[in-house]
Parts: structure tokens; sequence; C-alpha cells
């Protein structure tokens, strides 16, 4: 039964998609379906429970998410968890004429899925332990394998979530679904304007409290124009409730030339544009260090080896640091925090973009004292997390107003050394910091001047075994934490601590700056595809002004 704070999730497009599917997986991850004592953090805001035609509990994520046609996979439509249709006996038909039975082939399934198919199978005969012998610490290379997000789908979505574009193929090269304007077109079809956002009003009916949203659109194409529309539906159907969304752009493109990079420039520059006017708070993500015209050089991390030319990977750094930072809200703290607390504080005086910082992982030594969150914090060089949004730096030395801040799997017993490890240390204040979140808020404090911080913290690490990719470091162990011993090749990481968090700084202005000075330079008359589409020439003129305004909001003079 619903326990009120239900947050609905939407997810536009392929690569938030990607980033949602680990999203999700980290989430099944970290739920216990058989314990008495309730988990830290309150699965019933994110998933909803339901039963099967035999009565069977589920828990399926209170999702609803859009893609092209051919992006599927292994995945049908409708699902198969509260039905299994058969292949039909023509003998049984009622019909006396001849009966042509086509059957689709089969898509083969990875290693991991078949994995996960006997798994089920398993907890169906009862055979509890045989299920978790069959991926438990299982290390399955998948970076080959996976092509769409359904490749690595652990958890099982319900009947209602998933949404396909039929008149548009996945990577087709004659019929593209690039340009905003195409998803604005989509939307005002039967199949948005009436059947998605009745899906919509029937998750909102079985809310008991319902918190708002999180929305997650690719904002580089046609599901930019999508997701806004959604938005502004929203915004007048759900009025009281937040809206946190989050424009997702890929770190690598398939394709590529001055065309496209100015198509895209377009689209993204609509999307903020969008953003900035119905959602409630926004934060772009992406693990390229530019974004707009091109990515950029990847981000990096000192302990992750990551390829950034996969989706699979970078969608599971961004989704690490979105099921961190979005704990606040999530846990079963008193008084339990609510998504509109978030919003409105980091959205004060116009400024409702946000930059996404963390540290994937947060670097504890497995022993000694670098493995206490004080002594850490005092051995501390560089900054404290990276960015991951596009154009924005790592915060060193940066003028931040607000941040909301959350470590995760550092325990209490990792607070500070014990008495006879403190050496001369007596004399530091930080001594008299009893719980993670004053250490953490007092470091803020020195680090950061005149920063209103609020931090949260949880012991509970982020999960990141199978089917999360293999991009940690020898030297972080299975546990997520460091050791001198580097880590067998064939042994996986389960899971890390991980500081995250949401921060309204100057550099968001800078990141607007560099939009807008890109997407000012595009003449919109020389792109067709969106004269072709709808979009007058005024109305991008206007775009381009009212980023500009936006951008106003971060300037000093409006400091809080």
């Amino acid at each position: 039964m619903p326990t009120g704070q239900e947050i609905i999730t939407l997810q536009f497009g392929h690569y938030a998609n990607f980033i949602g599917t680990h999203w999700w997986n980290i989430q099944e991850a970290g739920f216990d379906y058989n314990s008495e004592v309730p988990s830290e953090i309150n699965h019933d805001v994110l998933l909803r429970e339901g039963r099967t035609l035999k009565d069977e509990v589920t828990f399926t994520p209170r999702l609803l998410l859009v893609d092209l046609k051919g992006s599927l996979n292994t995945v049908s439509e409708r699902g198969d968890l509260y039905d299994s249709p058969e292949i039909p006996d023509p003998n049984q038909l009622d019909w006396s004429g001849e009966v042509d039975l086509k059957q689709v082939p089969k898509v083969e399934k990875n290693e991991y899925l078949q994995d996960l198919e006997k798994e089920e199978q398993a907890l169906q005969r009862g055979d509890v332990i045989g299920a978790q012998a069959l991926i438990g610490s299982k290390k399955y290379e998948l970076d080959s394998v996976v092509k769409v997000w359904s490749d690595y789908l652990r958890l099982r979505y319900h009947p209602r979530s998933v949404t396909t574009i039929n008149d548009y193929c996945h990577g087709s090269d004659s019929r593209k679904f690039d340009i905003f304007n195409l998803g604005i077109n989509v939307w005002k079809t039967e199949q948005f304007e009436e059947n998605f956002c009745d899906r919509i009003r029937n998750y909102a009916e079985e809310c008991d409290n319902m918190q708002g949203f999180h929305v997650l659109l690719d904002c580089n194409d046609g599901f930019g124009g999508l997701g806004i529309s959604a938005l502004q539906y929203i915004e007048d159907e759900y009025s009281t409730k937040t809206t946190l969304a989050f424009p997702v752009l890929p770190a690598a493109y398939e394709f590529s030339n001055t065309l496209a990079d100015s198509i895209r420039t377009a689209n993204i520059a609509l999307s903020f544009r969008g953003l900035s006017e119905h959602a409630s708070l926004f934060a772009p993500l992406c693990m390229g260090s530019l974004g707009w015209r091109q990515p950029g050089p990847p981000k990096e991390f000192k302990y992750l080896n990551y390829n950034a030319l996969l989706s699979y990977h970078t969608s599971a750094i961004l989704a690490v640091a979105l099921d961190t930072l979005t704990l606040r809200h999530r846990l079963r703290s008193k008084p339990q925090e609510r998504l509109s607390t978030v919003a409105n504080a980091l959205g004060r005086l116009g400024r409702r973009a946000a930059a996404v910082k963390a540290g994937i992982p947060f670097p504890l030594a497995g022993d000694g004292d670098a493995g206490f969150l004080l002594e850490a914090l005092e051995a501390w060089d560089g900054p404290l997390w990276h960015s991951l949004s596009p154009s924005c730096g790592d915060l060193e030395a940066e003028r931040i107003w607000m941040q909301s801040v959350v470590l995760r799997g550092v325990g209490q017993e990792r607070l500070k050394s014990p008495t006879s490890m403190r050496k001369n240390q007596d004399g530091n204040p930080a001594y008299s910091c009893s719980t993670v979140e004053e250490m953490l808020k007092l470091f803020l404090y020195c680090c950061s001047y005149a920063t209103a911080s609020h931090v949260t913290s949880t012991s509970l690490p982020c999960n990141v075994g199978a089917p999360f990719p293999h991009i940690f470091s020898e030297d972080i162990g299975i546990d997520g934490f460091l050791y001198p011993e580097t880590r067998s090749n064939d042994i996986g990481v389960s899971s890390i601590p991980v500081i995250a968090g949401l921060h309204s700084c100057r550099s968001v202005g800078t990141m607007l700056e560099s939009l807008h000075g890109e997407a000012s330079r595009l003449r919109i008359t020389k792109l067709h595809g969106f004269g072709e589409a709808g979009l007058e020439e005024d109305e991008y003129k206007e775009c381009i002004n009212q980023l500009a305004d936006f951008r106003e909001c971060y300037h000093e003079e409006f400091d809080v």
C-alpha cells in the first residue's frame, strides 16, 4: 500500500532510458523483500506495489518511458509481468478457413538476461539458494553486447510503463527524430494527448500524497520537444506538484557533421528555454566537458576507467549520481524531506538551473587512519567532486549560493578515529561533530564562503553489482573502499560510497552563457528541418533572448 510522498518518473529518449535502466537496477539491487526492519530508503516514493493474475506481489517503478520503434529489443511494450501471451493453437480457433500463423523470431538474449530468466524460474520453483547462486557475484562482460538499454534491464516494468513512437525508427537514417518541434508534433497526437496523459493520471490517482515528478529527457533531439510538452501538461494539470528535471546529453555521437552539430545545439537551446519556464528545477547531465555542438573531452575520475564511446558506461556513472542526489527526498528521515523543499531552496530568484557534482566513488581507505571521514577530509587534496553538467567547473574557488549534498556508504563507525589514534588532533573542532552530517557540513562551511549547505547522509552504499559495467580501477575493493592490494581482475565491485550534490552556483551562469553564445550564432532559417516541423524564426529569436535573460539571474548582484 502507498505510504505517501510518491513521485512519478518520466523518461523521454534513448539515452535517458540508458540512464534510467541503470537507476532502476541500482534501486532493485538495494531492495530487501524479506527484511522485517524497514530500509533507510523509502522505496514507496518511486516504486508501486501490485499483484499479478497469480496473486503474486510485485514492485514496479512508478514510471512512464518513451522511445522509438526498434529500441526495445528483448522487451515487449506491454511487458510480461501481468500476463504471458502464448502462441495460439490453430486447431482451437473459432474459424473454418485456412489459418496462416506467423511468429516473429525471438531476439537472442545475452548471457546476463539468460541467467536472469533462469533465476526467475528457480524462484518460481521455490529454489531461493539456487536463484541467488545464478547471478550473485558473477562477473559479466557486456561491453560488446549491450546495444540498447533493455539489454541490461533487471527490473520488470508495469504494462503501462513503456510507450513507443512507431512513426520513427531507432537508428534510422531516412526518417530521423532529430528536431525539437517533431517532439511537439508527436505530443499533439492522440497517443500522447489522450493515452499518455491517461497513464499519468492513473498513476497519480493511486498515490496517497504525491510529491511530484522526476523527468529525464534527451534534450538534443525530438525528445526535447516531447519532454517539454509533457512538462507544460504537468504544469497545467498538476500545478501544485514539483518537477525536478534532468536534461541529458550523450558523451559521444555516432554521426557528426556541421549540420548535425548545429541542429543539436538549437534543440538544446529550445529545451533549456522550455525547462526554465516549466520545470521547478532542472540540472543538466553530460559526461562530456562541453556538451553543445560536440560533447567535448570526457570527464575524468581518478578511480574510474570508462569508455566514453559506450552509452552503457557513461549512463551508469550518471545513474549513480542521480540515485545518490535524490536520496534527500527518498529517505525515511524525520521529518521527511520533500522534493518541493529541494527545488524551492535551489531555485530561488529565478535560478531554476542547477549543476550536478559527484565523487564516484568517494575515496576512503578500507583500513587505517585514511578510512575515517575526519582524517580523509583533513588530508583532502583537490576538488571534493567533479562536475557532471556540461561547461561547468568542479567548484574549486567557485561562488556557490545554495547546495544540497548527499554522502552515502559512510557509516557512523567511520566518522573519526578512536581516541588511541587521535595523535595531536584533539584541538580540531571537527572532533566535536557527532554525526556524518555535522562533519561534512563543517568541512563545506570551511571550503565555501557564505554558502547555504544542506547535508544528507546514509550508511547505505550504492549497489553496483551486475549488470553494472566494470569501470572501477583495481585500487577499489569489492566493498568500494581503497586498498593497497589491487583487486583481482575476475572480481567485480559490489557497492561503493558516493558523494553527490545539486548546486546553485555562478558556473551555472557560465554554462548558460556558453550555450547562448553557440545558439545565437545559428541562422535557424538555414536549418530547414525546424521550419518544416513548425518552428518560426521569431520564436527561435525569442528563445535566444530568454536564454540571455535567464543567464542574468546568475550575476553576482542577484546573490541570495
